[in-house]
């Protein structure tokens, strides 16, 4: 099997979804399949000194900024973050995408391929380039269609709402004048709010496999030793400082935990309320009792998570979840918000899921499961317990998840061959 791999970022250092290319990449690579890949310039040098001296590098092509994107990005920095990230930045990959495209062909023309396949960006309404190919072509996992919970409606700014006014129909329209996600053969989903968040007119088959996925070669099960009574509980949080990820609530939260147990929270990241979090956790006389470490490189993160008793997830608008995919991979129970991506990765198995009925309800919801957490050493055993065996199911790791979407490659490669030539040639007039 021969198969391009089209990303706009493929980096480990980035966050979220820039990995996804390079777990398919190597695992592709691992199993046999004869692949290649092709991603924006900025992610150059990370790859060069990932494969040195590899042939794998040899697979990999990269396309630059033109002198629109430089000037894009540079014109619209004072705009408000949301706006950028729903509409300016997808206008920047479609331009890169218009330049993959070509090296898309020429590899195809080389080399032959029996598959394009776009694993990124995950967004479900994203515009994709990748059509005409005359190859099949897959799109996905993808994750999207998120909405705050009703009782948190009201964190949605004007810039938001606003974006998502303007985005959402101009995403409709572009994906009708660059029709790839309306022309591939196959369209990869995590849940069902994805399906229904797809482009409208999608012709493709639509397979449902979760986007995020954790190494279990590099995440394993660890041992620890039983704990003491005058030891600490530690809870972990590990996102970005922003309301959707819900850190002034835990703070608020652990404000109650802290009054009952010998608790301690570690936080992990930055961003926009970095300060706004550090003020709060003054004004509740919380210093000595939580830990700021700052954005940390993925070592130093993992060291804090693997010392840590309980991973805690508070985000209310949240797709995926990869960090906490590997904090059950080590053993690691979770508290997570029952909602969207956390609330569908976890279960009563592994962890204890927090309703959002109000924003009172859902504080006193992580203080309450906080506090039986840290007064149970037994229960955080068993969930953790439970924690390893549900990331081996549900193509929650990445080998199982590659074996998932190698199974579909081969499905969308037999029907293409089963297809007309008529219908061959609309495929490539397109």
């Amino acid at each position: 099997m021969k198969v391009i791999i089209a990303a706009d970022n493929a980096s480990l250092l980035m966050s979220g979804e820039t990995a996804i290319p390079i777990y398919y990449f190597d695992r592709f690579r691992r199993q046999g399949i004869d692949v290649w890949m092709i991603c924006h310039q900025r992610v150059e040098a990370e790859l060069r000194g990932r494969y040195a001296g590899d042939p794998a590098l040899e697979r990999i092509l990269f396309v630059a900024d033109t002198w629109l994107q430089s000037a894009i990005f540079r014109g619209t920095h004072w705009l408000p973050f949301r706006f950028r990230d729903l509409i300016v930045n997808q206008v920047l990959r479609w331009l890169t995408d218009l330049q993959v495209r070509p090296l898309a062909r020429r590899l195809i023309e080389a080399h032959g391929a029996d598959i394009v396949f776009q694993p990124t960006p995950i967004a479900s309404k994203a515009v994709s380039m990748m059509y005409g190919f005359g190859v099949p072509v897959v799109i996905g996992p993808m994750c999207g269609g998120m909405e705050f919970p009703p009782a948190f409606r009201r964190l949605e700014s004007w810039p938001d709402r606003l974006s998502t006014l303007i985005g959402r129909p101009l995403a409709e329209l572009a994906n009708r004048i660059f029709p790839g996600k309306l022309q591939a053969d196959a369209l990869l989903v995590a849940n069902e709010r994805t399906r229904r968040a797809l482009p409208k007119g999608c012709r493709g088959t639509v397979y449902e496999v979760v986007e995020s996925g954790v190494d279990l070669a590099v995440f394993k099960p660890r041992e620890r030793p039983s704990p003491t009574a005058d030891q600490p509980v530690r809870f972990v949080y590990m996102a970005r400082f922003v309301d959707q990820k819900g850190i002034p609530y835990l703070v608020e939260a652990f404000e109650r935990v802290a009054s009952r147990t010998n608790a301690i929270l570690e936080l992990i990241g930055d961003g926009e309320l970095h300060e706004a979090t550090r003020e709060q956790v003054a004004r509740a006389g919380l210093q000595h009792k939580v830990v700021f470490h700052g954005r940390l490189s993925l070592d130093a993160a993992a060291k804090v998570v693997q010392a840590s008793d309980v991973y805690v997830v508070p985000a209310i608008r949240d797709c995926g979840g990869l960090a906490m995919l590997e904090a059950m991979a080590i053993g690691m129970p979770v508290i997570a918000a029952n909602w969207a991506g956390p609330g569908q990765y976890a279960d009563a198995t592994c962890g204890i899921l927090v309703d959002l009925p109000s924003r009172e309800g859902f504080v006193q919801g992580l203080a309450d499961a906080m506090v039986i957490l840290a007064e149970s050493p037994e229960l955080r055993h068993k969930l953790g317990e439970g924690s390893i065996r549900r990331v081996r199911t549900n193509y929650l790791d990445w080998d199982a998840k590659v074996e998932r979407v190698l199974q579909i490659f081969a499905d969308v490669i037999q029907r293409a061959a089963s297809e007309s030539p008529l219908e061959s040639v609309r495929r490539v007039s397109h």
